[in-house]
């Protein structure tokens, strides 16, 4: 009778029957065992591998049953054709379980019920049981099981860890069944596009050998003969590190790099090779890729939002992505086995490991840990890297080699002076009239201050920074690359953003001292290939009234960073050797303990929080998501632009056009640029009434951007995500 009603009732509220749903997903589970099976097989724990498949078809064909339910049809979908009964209404998910066939082994029952009841959100205990045994008994006729009723008793870990005990491989068993399963559903709910995955990457390296039109260097070699194994590799910018990691993730992978503009870059590189497999994901990259692609055509924003809706899914073959969008899943939020889950067949480059602050690198290193225990093979890449991280990476048994240019790039100058005396303005005005000179602030507001008085003194400088709104920033991005393109000789004044997020060579870098990571990241921006003559300086340190100590960069590193710094050339090894000296454990247990504490804390609360799966409060494990983030960023407009974006807002409220909405949101990101949000008052706040968005009372110009607040805490991680 039951199966009968599966064709009448509905699963979705479009009338996509329960049936028609069911059997979507078991073609995707088909799909994905096609695909990708040997590598799911291999990341299931041995003595459970043979139960994989049997679990997922079960879990495919009844997590859904409990659709059948007269008040899910009725009061959540609409359908008049089912009539009322005088029974609670109850969540689907937790009368599912009831159809399971009686032949099952118990063990597998229960766990694939316990996936059925938690595949969407639901309230358990010993009330609700009483509900769902009322329901069942009374509509459908049947008598609820004992461990029916105990699983809807307690809470999903509760279950868990009664079922498991002892048992780690069978807990991991659960978290692959559960995710895999959610993957399958939320791809197989959308009618549109309901596949799970899209043909994997083949040939990768000789892809990049056709279209790039070089052979491959040691690097990329080394990757192609080791792409099974966990990799760390160190090596300089300029050095074909990007097509080394799309050769690594050939198959399925994520590239995570953690500045938007740096993903942007990738992602169009990536475009180039493979095409439609190619995906981005970070938190503002419908606006880009509407920005970047989008025309007048209706028919090219259907295609637009289905690419990306493949993307958001996960269905594409290579993402890239900022760290945020794969890696809070090491929070165990809620729903978060689905992300772990991809890890079982999926790779993850991750480059610039060095941006971030010690806290973050702690919630990095164990996400690392959990997704290589499930069976993903990582890549680090990067031109720093401190050696506590190393070690780690070591334990998790990444296998490391090291990479150099045959001769040194840079030659440093040290000057005993500010950046903002006469001394460096003579410099500049000096360099400017043989090349291109590249200045970079340790703050917003030193970068104006330079700007306002280069340009009292005549010169006509460009000047980028990350509190522009978002399309005055892509205009000044735009000019910035046109300039550094061009022949013609000049000075541009940006931030630490320019360190990663632009692809540019400098004949001259001028900079304030930072910290050593991050110097020799700004050296990267100057004889980016090692073409030039080294016999003169090309790079110049002001290492006197430097802004942004400490609400920046680590006093103590700062200091540590003016020990090392020595005039003349610079090998690769010899900055290596410098930042092992600073980031030494025994150093920085002296000079900075509460460097090392952050890290280890933040390691030590994720291994706390994965033994206790389940236990922790929810607004703890919300706080140390936003901590993932380095900085609690929000989104605002500029009040001078407050007429124009409330004709927006409006729009977007009132449109029931998906086009006209869809461009009004566009337009509406326009106005807007990230803030970190403990650096400003809440008096210069304003709601705005949509997405989050905050208007902000505070000067702001086309020309300099807003560039002082009440605070200037600015970090250099005040462009990501």
């Amino acid at each position: 009778m039951w199966k009968e009603l599966l064709n009448e009732r509905w699963a979705k509220s479009d009338r996509t029957t329960i049936r028609e749903h069911t059997d979507r997903l078991k073609e995707n589970l088909k799909l994905l065992k096609e695909l990708y099976g040997d590598k799911i097989e291999k990341a299931c724990p041995e003595k459970y591998r043979s139960l994989l498949w049997q679990a997922l078809e079960l879990a495919c064909e009844y997590h859904d049953w409990g659709k059948l339910h007269w008040a899910f049809q009725r009061e959540v979908l609409k359908n008049r054709e089912v009539k009322p009964l005088n029974t609670p209404a109850v969540k689907h998910n937790l009368l599912s379980p009831a159809f399971l066939p009686e032949d099952i082994e118990d063990s597998l029952k229960t766990l694939v019920a316990l996936a059925i009841v938690h595949h969407h959100d639901a309230e358990t205990g010993n009330h609700i049981a009483q509900k769902i045994e009322e329901v069942l008994k009374k509509e459908f006729g049947i008598e609820i099981k004992g461990w029916h009723k105990r699983l809807l008793s307690e809470t999903e870990y509760q279950s868990l860890e009664r079922l498991s005990g002892k048992d780690e491989d069978k807990k991991k068993f659960y978290l692959l069944v559960k995710g895999l399963l959610l993957r399958i559903d939320h791809a197989s709910s959308n009618k549109d596009l309901p596949v799970v995955e899209l043909e994997p990457l083949k040939g990768v390296h000789k892809l990049i050998e056709d279209k790039k039109g070089f052979r491959l260097n040691d690097l990329q070699r080394w990757v192609l003969e080791k792409a099974d194994k966990n990799l760390l590799a160190v090596a300089p910018t300029g050095y074909g590190k990007t097509e080394a990691g799309f050769i690594f993730l050939e198959g399925k992978g994520f590239y995570t790099i953690p500045v938007r503009t740096s993903a942007n870059a990738i992602y169009e590189r990536a475009k180039e090779l493979f095409e439609g497999k190619v995906g981005l994901l970070h938190s503002s990259a419908l606006s880009y890729l509407m920005e970047k692609e989008l025309t007048e055509d209706r028919n090219n924003l259907e295609g637009l939002i289905g690419d990306f809706e493949f993307a958001r899914n996960f269905s594409k073959p290579l993402l890239v992505a900022t760290p945020d969008q794969i890696f809070p899943f090491v929070f165990a939020f809620k729903g978060f086995e689905k992300y772990y889950s991809l890890f079982a067949y999926s790779k993850v480059v991750v480059d610039e490991i060095q941006l971030f602050e010690p806290h973050t690198l702690g919630f990095l290193v164990e996400a690392l840990q959990k997704a290589q225990e499930i069976g993903s093979r990582l890549m680090v890449m990067t031109a720093t890297l401190p050696e506590f991280v190393r070690k780690d990476l070591e334990n998790i048994g990444f296998e490391e080699r090291v990479f150099d240019l045959k001769k040194p790039r840079h030659h440093l100058k040290i000057v005993e002076d500010s950046l903002l005396s006469e001394k460096a303005i003579e410099l500049i005005n000096s360099l400017s009239s043989k090349g291109k000179v590249l200045v970079i602030t340790n703050t917003v507001k030193r970068a104006v201050e330079l700007y306002k008085i280069l340009k009292e003194k005549g010169h006509k400088p460009l000047l980028l920074h990350s509190r522009y709104i978002l399309k005055e920033r892509r205009k000044k991005e735009g000019q910035v690359l046109d300039f550094f393109r061009q022949e013609e000789k000049g000075i541009c004044i940006t931030t630490q953003l320019a360190e990663v997020s632009l692809d540019l060579s400098a004949d001259y870098l001028i900079t304030e001292l930072s910290t050593l990571d991050s110097l020799f990241q700004r050296l990267g921006r100057v004889n980016r290939r090692g073409e030039k003559p080294t016999e003169e300086p090309n790079a110049y340190v002001f290492v006197r009234d430097c802004s942004g100590i400490p609400s920046v960069y680590r006093k103590a590193l700062h200091e540590l960073s003016r020990e090392q710094l020595r005039d003349g050339l610079w090998t690769e090894e010899e900055k290596r050797e410098s930042l092992r000296s600073i980031y030494d454990e025994k150093v920085l247990k002296t000079k900075d303990p509460k460097y090392l504490e952050s890290y280890e804390k933040a390691k030590k609360y994720i291994e706390d929080l994965w033994n206790t799966l389940g236990e922790f409060r929810q607004e703890k494990r919300d706080k140390a998501i936003k901590l993932f983030r380095d900085i609690h960023s929000i989104t605002v407009v500029p009040a001078k632009y407050k007429e124009e974006t409330e004709e927006l807002i409006r729009t977007i409220k009132s449109s029931s056009d998906k086009f006209e909405k869809l461009m009004a949101i566009t337009e509406l990101l326009d106005y807007t640029f990230s803030i970190p949000a403990y650096a400003f008052d809440k008096r210069v706040l304003t709601p705005a009434g949509i997405l989050d968005l905050f208007y902000l009372t505070l000067d702001y110009s086309q020309e300099l951007g807003l560039y002082e607040i009440p605070k200037d805490p600015e970090l250099v991680m005040d462009n990501v995500l």
